[in-house]
């Protein structure tokens, strides 16, 4: 699985992304995460060390990141 970051601007303080999750971005998300393969779609709250992560779908294989990637109009 090629590892590809999408996001998309919801408002000036969350932004709707697509990707593999680092042990950064688990760590903002505050989650226990059994299984961290494949894509996730999250929701960013604000921006740098202070963000908050909001973990909302898992996605196993490319074509479904990229399916959802086109429904979401992420770049």
């Amino acid at each position: 699985m090629d590892q590809h970051y999408y996001s998309v601007k919801i408002d000036e303080e969350r932004t709707l992304c697509l990707a593999p999750l680092t042990e950064r971005r688990l760590d903002m998300a505050g989650q226990d995460i059994a299984d961290v393969s494949g894509y996730f779609l999250y929701e960013q709250h604000g921006v740098g060390d202070c963000a908050r992560i909001e973990i909302l779908a898992q996605l196993f294989t490319d074509e479904a990141a990229q399916r959802l990637r086109q429904v979401f109009s992420m770049a």
